[in-house]
């Protein structure tokens, strides 16, 4: 049947395009956050904003205020140009020693058209994918804290007459993140196993497993507090690959910072640079990144604007 065929291509090419190996609901994978991407999305083991409830739940103890942030962009823009990908996340203190959160996650993948064995049009529907993130933090002791995600996502690939490719289901993230890590009051250590739970179907009989990761990451404060370094390791155990990001901020004055990273992929055979800056003012701040890749890469030239605020 064409529409079955149809939604089978858009399966494929919604895996596809967000990365190689054998799990589904991959948009769960796609790092949030203007700063966090400048920084070749090396967040684990720095986890200090709004969107640790993505990179590392435990890391929300840090917070010191209430932050809430938002992030835009079109996604992959080399390859189609209506797909567009948004995050929204919040998080505050609670109590003295624990923090809450969440964040809500949209990709759109566009309208597509349904056709009949003759290749006659049906109409056009439209394929998206969201997940609705709670998150929890609670410190163990001065130095250390743990983190715990719960979340439900679903996914519409096409809802057409008697065809439902839809699916939902939920998923946990746990985290941990140390101060002072080896005595060194410069060097912070994070450690997260993300989207643990059943692997999802499109009513085909066949279930995909989550996107399960076990990341662990380093941040270290430099140059007298100008600058950040960020290292992480990134173990997705079921496509059993390995993802290595480097990040560095440099605060050139109090309020603005350049940002630069190195993404590397050998599974898929990707390799990124990522360049990208931000702003404060007042309460207010302003982040913008940018993906270098291959001429034929359809992640490269994505430009993502994140906007974020402080109470």
């Amino acid at each position: 049947m064409k529409n079955k065929n149809l939604i089978t291509a858009i399966i494929l090419l919604s895996q596809l395009v967000m990365a190689q190996g054998q799990a589904g609901s991959l948009f769960l994978s796609i790092n949030p956050g203007a700063r966090a991407n400048g920084m070749g999305e090396a967040q684990i083991g720095l986890a200090n904003d709004a969107y640790a409830t993505y990179y590392n739940p435990a890391g929300l103890t840090n917070l010191s205020n209430t932050q809430a942030s938002f992030m835009h962009t079109s996604y992959l823009p080399n390859l189609v140009d209506d797909m567009a990908y948004d995050f929204i996340t919040f998080a505050t203190p609670f109590r003295e020693d624990s923090s809450i959160g969440g964040h809500f996650t949209y990709l759109n993948l566009g309208d597509q058209v349904s056709t009949d064995a003759n290749g006659s049009e049906l109409g056009s529907f439209s394929s998206y994918m969201y997940a609705l993130n709670v998150s929890y933090a609670k410190k163990i002791d001065e130095d250390s804290s743990w983190g715990v995600n719960g979340k439900y996502f679903y996914q519409e690939l096409a809802v057409i007459s008697s065809l439902d490719a839809s699916s939902s289901s939920v998923a946990v993230d746990v985290g941990y993140f140390k101060h002072n890590a080896m005595d060194n009051p410069n060097l912070t250590m994070g450690a997260v196993l993300t989207n643990l739970g059943p692997g999802v179907s499109f009513g085909d009989g066949e279930e995909d497993p989550l996107p399960t990761k076990l990341g662990l990451g380093l941040g270290y404060l430099a140059f007298e507090g100008k600058a950040n370094i960020a290292f992480d390791l990134n173990y997705e155990i079921n496509d059993q690959s390995m993802v290595t990001n480097l990040g560095l901020e440099y605060y050139l004055v109090e309020d603005f910072a350049l940002r630069a990273g190195l993404i590397n992929d050998p599974s898929g055979e990707l390799s990124y640079t990522t360049l990208g800056l931000g702003a404060r003012i007042d309460a207010l701040g302003f982040d913008v990144s940018y993906i270098m890749g291959g001429e034929l890469d359809p992640h490269s030239n994505m430009v993502r604007f994140s906007l974020s605020g402080s109470f």
